[in-house]
């Protein structure tokens, strides 16, 4: 059980340690954020282009971490 903990610890400091990566998720956040608003706010047509591009920076973001 102690060796699994490990693991984790370290994938988790490997994963946020590249700035890049911490660029994608501050940008996965401000998108998500954003699509929110906009659908609050009744914008339709920029809630769903905010969502695809929300999707596509996840595709990224995922595609980079295998």
């Amino acid at each position: 059980m102690t060796e699994a903990n490990i693991k984790l610890k370290r994938n988790w400091k490997k994963l946020f340690s590249s700035i890049d990566d911490l660029f994608i998720l501050f940008g996965i956040i401000l998108n998500g954020f954003s699509t929110i608003t906009s659908f609050i706010y009744g914008h339709k047509i920029a809630g769903i282009i905010l969502l695809i591009c929300e999707l596509i920076l996840l595709g990224i973001y995922f595609m980079k971490m295998i």
